[in-house]
């Protein structure tokens, strides 16, 4: 049996996203505004982080110096905090059985890893920006994933932001935005049992 091809974005969509809780509970703890703190975050940090081109203690020790209140641990443990299960989680064993799945995040793998021990075992491959070098929406992270599919079958990613979806859908992927409620799972589960 040719299985589905089914790739889904890490956070957002099977874990939560950092943003926009952990910088707001950091700002809430340093009294340094969400909005300058995000803004710096984007500016000087977001694809260095994400790309790996900076190591994780850098980013922490750029985080120090935008909220010298506080300690590194502290910001650390509010982190892990925010990195949670989503409900789609509990669907992928279930899934695997009719698609051959494939995780595509912008994230740190030392992050990550951690969180996906569970659902290694059904997953057909992970991508992650950090240990690649590039992040979505570059092309080249989406051809990478590409390369992993079996490309006879129907490929649908699915995001949690829809900025990432034109490089897909240029690779001829089917898109689905996860909303926040969570609707997208029914779809999902459409799809897969259509055959």
């Amino acid at each position: 049996m040719v299985k589905h091809q089914l790739i889904l974005d890490v956070a957002g969509v099977i874990i939560t996203n950092l943003s926009p809780t952990f910088w707001h509970e950091i700002a809430e703890l340093t009294s340094v505004p969400y909005e300058t703190l995000r803004s710096q975050f984007k500016q000087e940090m977001r694809e260095n982080l994400w790309t790996g081109k900076i190591s994780e203690k850098e980013f922490w020790n750029w985080l120090n110096k935008q909220c010298p209140a506080t300690e590194i641990h502290t910001a650390q443990s509010i982190m892990l905090k925010h990195l949670s299960y989503l409900p789609a989680i509990n669907y992928i064993p279930t899934w695997s059985k009719v698609a051959d799945i494939h995780l595509l995040s912008n994230h740190r793998k030392e992050w990550l890893e951690p969180l996906l021990v569970p659902i290694k075992k059904y997953v057909k491959s992970i991508t992650i920006s950090s240990s690649v070098g590039v992040c979505k929406p570059n092309p080249q992270i989406y051809e990478m994933v590409q390369t992993k599919l079996e490309v006879t079958q129907q490929v649908l990613f699915v995001d949690d932001q829809d900025k990432n979806f034109k490089p897909a859908q240029d690779l001829f992927w089917s898109t689905l935005l996860a909303d926040k409620n969570g609707t997208w799972i029914e779809k999902v589960k459409g799809i897969l049992s259509s055959d």
